[in-house]
């Protein structure tokens, strides 16, 4: 079982030396008493430590057996990985059902033995979770990694991933002017403590920048809501932001067109390598939904951003005219994003630097397919525990048969397939309760999202400020429904009426054309010839 290691005193690292020292002179001959007094020592804690060398610990045993807390951590470990983590409720529940299990006379458990456990294992924290969408982690699997992967490697086949200045990114985020949270000191009892700031909480500024593998940093758009550009918006930029405005605040497809073609593209051209090298530009598009381990801003620069600019904000709040809003924002993040005149080091952005960190670590530049396949993590794609069990490896099981059935007497078909079987996941690295996780996974959420088609969902079309209930929706769902009945009918009848009206005015006019005349007269003519010759 694993011990969490700590920090020890001087005087207890004193006493640990001093006793190894008496020991030590205890084996060259000299009495126990001389070497227990020369390093002032108990003479019973040298005496037991000669007898014993590696004494066991202090106090009671744990409920559980070694092996079976550390099969335990391993699975509770394995859960976590595989995208449905235990809190503290399941983690007892769960120590409950397998003292049941394995007959033990106590099978309660409090925090106190949960709080031990987690001491007993330093791999095991109580941390905190974050929703993730499971849709979006399913769209991230083994296959949709090779194939992402093949159209890398086919950029980096044409030369596009040969030199850090060849490869860019880009990438938006939203920038607050107030923070809406934070812990403070106030009165005891009270439950709201009012932060002041001006302007609405719900403002943010969407700012799209753009840098390359090298580090360089061209300059950024901050798209506002509204319909004008506002001129003080832009004072002391320096030059270095482009200032855009849309009806809802967030990116379009005309705004970064726009971009790409004002700054991305004559940028490359200044640094002439696509010249030099007669290539084209590329852009390729990132998969949907998995920015957060793929995108290089996503990766590295935007969690210190983020955090130095919530430093930033904090500390000016209590500088006189220090608070920010949206109309001196891009101020402050030029200073803080290229470390402008003003700029303390303290809260500077350091984009360049991370971001040469994000395309390594994203396997972008350099080019790396093994860092790219480590970001499909096993709540990504739960198959691949089952793909590494269905591997097979060749061996020979035959020594080790003949010693389990002379040795051991195991010579039931079942129990030697088991041991094979549980050799085999070793060798594979895959434990039990990786096993057993999957598993359980599989159970809760099913094999993958299916899709199916939605449920029709009525909507209902009431007069302003209108109340009603679930029986009378349905009642006013049936007359429209009746009523829709009966215009579709007299809709459908009218139709009918016009065939039948316009069927009968065409006979009536094949009745009375001048060929039908013809034909009438050479009729009578005829009876008038054939009475003549009678």
């Amino acid at each position: 079982m694993a011990v969490r290691s700590q920090l020890k005193t001087a005087f207890q690292v004193h006493q640990e030396l001093s006793l190894e020292a008496a020991i030590h002179e205890v084996k060259n001959g000299q009495s126990q008493a001389s070497a227990a007094k020369i390093y002032r020592i108990s003479r019973t804690t040298l005496r037991n430590r000669l007898q014993n060398s590696t004494p066991s610990s202090v106090g009671a045993p744990t409920k559980f057996a070694s092996h079976e807390e550390d099969r335990l951590a391993e699975f509770f470990l394995a859960c976590s990985d595989q995208g449905v983590p235990l809190n503290r409720y399941h983690c007892l529940q769960i120590f409950s059902e397998v003292a049941i299990e394995l007959g033990m006379q106590s099978t309660t458990f409090n925090d106190a033995f949960f709080n031990r456990f987690i001491s007993r294992h330093p791999d095991v924290s109580l941390l905190i979770t974050h929703a993730s969408n499971r849709k979006k982690d399913r769209e991230w699997t083994t296959e949709l990694c090779e194939e992402y992967l093949s159209r890398l490697r086919s950029l980096f086949d044409r030369g596009f991933l040969e030199r850090p200045e060849q490869v860019w990114n880009l990438d938006e985020t939203a920038f607050d002017t107030s923070e809406m949270y934070d812990r403070v000191v106030a009165r005891k009892g009270v439950n709201q403590i009012p932060s002041q700031f001006d302007g609405n909480e719900k403002e943010c500024v969407t700012i799209l920048p753009c840098g390359n593998a090298a580090g360089v940093q061209l300059k950024f758009m901050a798209l506002y809501a509204g319909k004008v550009h506002v001129q003080s918006r832009l004072d002391d930029t320096f030059g270095l932001c482009y200032h855009a405005v849309n009806s809802s605040g967030y990116m379009d497809t005309v705004h970064f067109a726009n971009y790409i073609r004002k700054e991305v593209f004559p940028a490359i051209n200044e640094l002439k390598f696509f010249e030099e090298s007669g290539k084209q530009v590329e852009i390729f598009c990132l998969p949907s939904g998995q920015t957060s381990h793929l995108q290089p801003f996503d990766v590295s620069a935007f969690g210190g951003v983020k955090k130095k600019w919530k430093m930033y904000l904090r500390d000016r709040k209590l500088v006189k005219g220090g608070r920010v809003t949206k109309d001196d924002l891009l101020s402050h993040v030029v200073k803080l994003w290229y470390r402008t005149e003003g700029c303390t080091e303290r809260y500077a952005f350091n984009v360049g630097q991370s971001l040469q960190s994000g395309f390594a670590k994203t396997g972008l530049f350099p080019f790396s397919p093994e860092v790219i396949r480590q970001t499909v993590k096993l709540h990504h794609d739960p198959q691949i525990i089952e793909r590494g069990i269905r591997r097979e490896i060749q061996q020979d099981f035959g020594p080790l048969i003949n010693i389990l059935k002379d040795q051991y007497n195991i010579s039931a078909e079942k129990d030697l397939e088991d041991i094979k079987e549980f050799i085999q996941l070793k060798q594979k690295g895959i434990t039990p309760g990786a096993v057993l996780a999957n598993v359980m996974q599989k159970d809760l959420f099913g094999e993958a999202p299916k899709k199916q088609r939605r449920q029709v969902n009525r909507q209902l079309n009431t007069e302003p400020g209108a109340l009603i209930t679930g029986p009378e929706f349905v009642a006013e769902l049936e007359k429209e429904d009746e009523k829709k009945k009966a215009e579709k009918a007299a809709v459908e009848a009218k139709r009918k009426a016009a065939a039948e009206k316009k069927k009968k005015n065409a006979t009536k006019e094949k009745d009375e054309s001048p060929t039908a005349s013809k034909r009438k007269a050479s009729n009578v003519k005829s009876l008038t010839s054939k009475k003549a010759r009678v």
